[in-house]
């Protein structure tokens, strides 16, 4: 066979295009998901109601215990102070909880895990709950109720994702994780991103009124800790970022 024909023959028979996998997520997503899934089914499955609560109140952030002496008055583990700025976000109130935050993990996650990759997504998603705690802590200082929940964490993705994957300089078709990283002051002109920010601190703005306690069935929002969150991720993600900005 000649090598004009063999030309021939793949220009009539192009390479069929390999198929996606069915589940396109990263493993370092998927993990996020699988570990606080099996976090509260222990607690749900497991540990009785006592050793619950005593898993909480040590794993839980309670902002007030800076203040007061939790390890002596109520026997709060040592050092609890140091952990629960992070723990925090590994439990959840019910599986509705758990829930929304893995729709959200999924959606927020996924653009963010593979533009910088698995070890940085995992420093970024602590950070990130790190900065929600640090908000509630100064917004509730004496506050003595535990704060649960990763929504740290997802509104810091949330907010990395901002910078990137919804600014209208994205084409159709291209991935997010190829287009550059827009600067702050860029992505804040963009219209797209704009009204995203817009919407979310307006919807977490209202979860601090009664609305919220409606909505979430009585149960307290701890809107504080998603704007620091979001906050986080948006101003501080370009260090995470393994791509130049435009």
């Amino acid at each position: 066979m000649s090598i004009e024909q063999e030309a021939a023959d793949k220009r009539r028979d192009p390479p069929r295009p390999a198929h996606p996998p069915a589940l396109n997520v990263p493993g370092a997503v998927l993990a996020t998901i699988v570990l606080l899934g099996l976090v509260h089914a222990v607690r749900t499955f497991v540990l009785g109601p006592a050793a619950d609560d005593r898993l909480v109140f040590d794993l839980a952030f309670i902002p007030g215990c800076y203040e007061t002496d939790c390890v002596g008055i109520y026997g709060r583990a040592a050092g609890a102070g140091f952990w629960t700025p992070l723990t925090h976000a590994f439990l959840h109130g019910d599986w509705a909880h758990f829930g929304l935050n893995a729709v959200w993990l999924l959606a927020f996650g996924t653009p963010v895990a593979r533009r910088i990759g698995a070890r940085r997504y995992v420093l970024f998603s602590v950070a990130g709950a790190l900065a929600g705690a640090g908000l509630f802590f100064l917004v509730n200082p004496a506050l003595m109720e535990p704060v649960i929940g990763a929504s740290g964490v997802v509104s810091a993705l949330m907010g990395g994702a901002c910078r990137f994957a919804f600014g209208a300089s994205r084409q159709f078709g291209e991935s997010a994780s190829e287009v550059p990283l827009l600067p702050i002051g860029r992505a804040l002109a963009d219209r797209t991103v704009l009204v995203f920010i817009l919407v979310f601190f307006a919807t977490n703005l209202a979860t601090a009124t009664s609305f919220g306690s409606f909505i979430s069935g009585g149960s307290a929002i701890a809107w504080e800790a998603h704007l620091g969150g979001f906050a986080f991720g948006f101003l501080c993600f370009g260090p995470f970022d393994r791509r130049r900005a435009a």
